[in-house]
């Protein structure tokens, strides 16, 4: 459910490679198939556990507010207000979590992974370190190409820009999907996909709809 996105020259600005604590060198030499997707597990998981995938509670919608009011302790009103002021440019400080990062390998596993493969495990993502405080401004690394994380943002929550006059398959998120939850989300990829510029990490290729 992502575009493509990307980082500056700067070094506090390159991509973040799973596995570590902060910004990382894009790695030097390029994977074969197959190679460096040991922490993938679309291919693997076996039919018992793509079903159970399939049964988490995705809390979206209105069922947000008050699950994410109750964790951070806060009046449910509140939580829309905080929500709202949240800019589309730049990410907003403390949004990952561990409720956070439950929720979004969620979603990722039952809304994203239909088209854009790469399904994870949740322990995959309890385990990401906060992001930098630097994180989410300027521009960033996604499946191997850069754009600028508003470009991104704009993607998750705007759908996708029509292409030959036809309109995108990457739908309109706004609504479903708190402004909170939507920065989340970029991070999972980025930090998640890691990946050399130019190149798809091996189980991150977008997987085409299949047609009726």
């Amino acid at each position: 459910m992502l575009a493509t996105c990307a980082t500056t020259a700067d070094d506090s600005q390159r991509p973040i490679e799973p596995g570590s604590a902060g910004p990382a060198t894009p790695p030097t030499g390029a994977r074969g198939p197959g190679e460096g997707d040991s922490d993938f597990v679309l291919s693997r998981e076996s039919r018992a556990q793509a079903k159970a995938s399939e049964q988490v509670v995705l809390h979206i919608g209105d069922k947000w507010w008050k699950f994410r009011a109750d964790y951070l302790k806060v009046p449910e009103g509140e939580m829309h207000e905080r929500d709202s002021n949240i800019s589309s440019e730049h990410a907003p400080q403390g949004f990952w979590d561990q409720q956070t990062a439950t929720e979004t390998v969620n979603i990722w596993g039952s809304l994203c992974n239909e088209c854009h493969g790469g399904r994870r495990r949740l322990k995959d993502a309890l385990s990401m370190p906060p992001p930098p405080s630097d994180w989410g401004t300027g521009e960033g690394l996604f499946f191997g190409n850069r754009r600028t994380y508003a470009t991104v943002f704009s993607t998750i929550n705007l759908g996708g820009p029509p292409r030959d006059g036809k309109r995108s398959k990457m739908p309109a998120w706004t609504g479903k999907l708190a402004r909170e939850q939507m920065w989340a989300l970029l991070y999972f990829l980025e930090y998640q996909s890691g990946g050399i510029e130019g190149q798809f990490p091996p189980s991150l290729y977008p997987r085409p709809l299949q047609s009726n």
